[in-house]
């Protein structure tokens, strides 16, 4: 999992009072209804996409070449927060394995066992004295001081880590080369609660999800090794002829060129990438 960058919000999800998103919200809201349409529009799914690059927000699959990817709500309008359905801040992109419930298969200490995870309607809270009331609905329609006291009250106490939001959302999570994601070091608390509980609750230890990190981290250190052999050959030719040392000197940087690709936003699994590659250059090797 990586931080992203909203994008620009779609228009029928805009701040304005007449805007789509903002309609139907405002009839819920008054008529005690509970019709959830506009988040499905095709702009806000086209623009989700792309802010993801078609990647899952949690677990950072690669979701449309097999799929059309879920409108993920972060605070779930089946789970309490209703008036949120059409919030272009609360939605995501993610794949139906972290946001739907499976049973999937883990297999966490050598032994395989199967579980129920996938994050549904949950949303958990260190404290529920801090969850946001329904009846501040109407407040959220008016931007309320009121309303965003509490809304910042409850993400003090928020136990998922939130793509959008999270500033060191990958430092919540380390990796090993078995694929495994495991809580990241050094976390205070509430961050490691955060981290285990996004971990369960996303269903980020799936077997199919580790099998295809496990082959990432190969790829990685794979590319690693053509860089340090590279490192080898410049420094064998940096006495050489200057035609020489430039071929090699080009060579180094383009496998370093390719090792760092591995860490931008638009790859699968940047998250573990970033990782092993902030793990070798902070070892010296």
């Amino acid at each position: 999992m990586i931080k992203v960058n909203r994008c620009e919000c779609p228009e029928v999800l805009g701040p304005d009072v007449e805007s789509r998103g903002r309609v139907e919200t405002r009839r819920n809201v008054e008529a005690g209804t509970r019709v959830f349409r506009v988040y499905a529009d095709k702009t806000v799914r086209k623009a989700l996409k792309a802010m993801l690059h078609g990647k899952c927000a949690y677990c950072e699959s690669r979701i449309t070449t097999i799929y059309s990817g879920d409108v993920e709500h972060f605070r779930p309008k089946g789970g309490g927060y209703w008036w949120l359905a059409a919030d272009w801040g609360n939605l995501l992109f993610a794949c139906p394995f972290c946001n739907q419930t499976h049973t999937h298969e883990l297999d966490v200490s050598g032994v395989a066992r199967e579980v129920v995870q996938g994050k549904r309607d949950q949303f958990p809270l260190l404290s529920e004295d801090y969850r946001l009331a329904e009846d501040l609905a109407v407040r959220f329609l008016s931007a309320g001081s009121e309303y965003t006291a509490a809304f910042d009250r409850e993400e003090t106490v928020r136990l998922l880590v939130r793509p959008c939001t999270d500033v060191n959302t990958e430092h919540y999570f380390k990796y090993n080369e078995q694929g495994l994601i495991l809580v990241g070091d050094g976390l205070a608390y509430p961050d490691q609660r955060r981290a285990e509980t996004s971990i369960r609750v996303y269903a980020l230890q799936r077997l199919g999800l580790v099998v295809a990190r496990a082959a990432k981290v190969i790829q990685v250190k794979a590319q690693i090794r053509r860089v340090e052999e590279a490192i080898a050959d410049f420094d064998a030719h940096f006495d050489a002829g200057e035609v020489e040392r430039i071929y090699y000197e080009r060579l180094l940087r383009d496998e370093m060129e390719l090792l760092h690709r591995f860490q931008d936003a638009d790859q699968e699994y940047a998250g573990l990438a970033r990782f092993i590659i902030r793990e070798y250059f902070a070892s010296g090797l």
